[in-house]
């Protein structure tokens, strides 16, 4: 825990929710704050072995809705993380 899969779940819910992508998050992360992530798109992911109906519930699902093939990408400037969708052709 706290190794900062949630945050990464929650920026790409964030990005793909602004992408107009299909978005289920089951569990959210409200229990805590989560750094520069507002809570709306707090998305919690764990992992338990064995506990296959418990893991389902804490993951994050982005099904693509449009018509081609999406990608996500990240950008990493100094200190600055941005992440985008883009639609391939």
């Amino acid at each position: 825990m706290g190794d900062g899969v949630c945050h990464l779940a929650s920026l790409m819910s964030w990005v793909a929710k602004d992408a107009n992508l299909e978005v289920n998050t089951p569990t959210n992360h409200d229990f805590m704050s989560i750094p520069g992530i507002d809570r709306q798109y707090g998305t919690s992911i764990y992992f338990m072995p064995g506990s296959k109906d418990a893991n389902a519930k804490q993951n994050l699902y982005i099904k693509n809705t449009l018509t081609n093939p999406i990608l996500f990408k990240f950008i990493v400037d100094d200190s600055k993380l941005e992440a985008k969708v883009f639609e391939l052709n």
